[in-house]
């Protein structure tokens, strides 16, 4: 029997108080049938109009065209308020469909949380908080 797909989304906010950067990790696959959780996750954190909002993308193994549109419109709105979006620990799959479909070019991926924390300069990061 097949379980329904699911997404699993939590949030950190690494950084020195005032300028804390919103992290969303998601786990699972983000598709059709998670879409709608992911693009309601994202939407609540770019409401805020963060400066840099990291996606860490460790325990994703698979983002279909529906995910790779949602992270092009998530980097747009962003960069239209001022900001832009990261991501990080992105697997081999996700990164080839970045590729293929040019997304690269918008969203520079990270090989961890702390590298995409780490190339903002506007962000002090307690050295503790990276481990």
């Amino acid at each position: 029997m097949r379980h329904p797909p699911e997404i699993a989304i939590c949030q950190d906010r690494l950084g020195e108080l005032g300028a804390e950067v919103p992290v969303l990790r998601l786990r699972g696959d983000i598709d059709l049938a998670t879409r709608s959780t992911v693009e309601a996750a994202l939407t609540v954190r770019l409401a805020r109009k963060p400066r840099l909002l990291v996606l860490d993308l460790t325990h994703v193994g698979f983002v279909g065209a529906c995910g790779l549109t949602l992270l092009t419109q998530a980097q747009q709105r962003a960069r239209g308020d001022g900001g832009r979006v990261a991501v990080a620990c992105c697997c081999p799959q996700v990164l080839r469909a970045m590729e293929v479909t040019r997304l690269l070019a918008e969203i520079a991926p990270f090989r961890s949380v702390a590298d995409a924390l780490a190339a903002d300069p506007g962000v002090a990061i307690p050295q503790q908080r990276l481990h």
